[in-house]
């Protein structure tokens, strides 16, 4: 597939060709239908001191979508193939302290898809 890929530790981005992401047993593979951009896109792009010491290259960018389930992984069960949806792109770990107790926005091991992990940036 193609995607928007932050490859180089400098402003700008690149339109690549890429693999279609694996999932894994609780994962989703969604087609993106729509994209947004957002501060944090831009900081990206421009490459500013944040990205500078968060991001690890090379990276798809991208967290604010919508888009239609494709695959789910085997211990998925509140979505199907052919759903249209949106994501919560921070993925909370399910284990440390606040996430068992309900306050999994504060989640000590937290990622966020399009920053710590590849995002929905593709090139559709």
């Amino acid at each position: 597939m193609r995607a928007i890929v932050k490859a180089e530790p400098k402003p700008g981005a690149q339109l690549q060709q890429v693999p279609v992401p694996e999932i894994g047993l609780r994962d989703v593979l969604v087609r993106v239908r729509a994209a947004s951009i957002c501060g944090t896109d831009l900081d990206i792009y421009r490459w500013d001191r944040w990205s500078a010491r968060r991001i690890h290259l090379p990276l798809v960018f991208g967290h604010e979508f919508c888009g239609v389930v494709q695959k789910v992984g085997e211990e998925v069960t509140t979505v199907r193939p052919g759903d249209f949806v949106s994501a919560e792109m921070h993925v909370a770990c399910g284990l440390c302290h606040p996430c068992r107790t309900g306050q999994s926005h504060i989640c000590q091991n937290g990622r966020i898809i399009g920053i710590d992990a590849d995002g929905s940036y593709d090139g559709h």
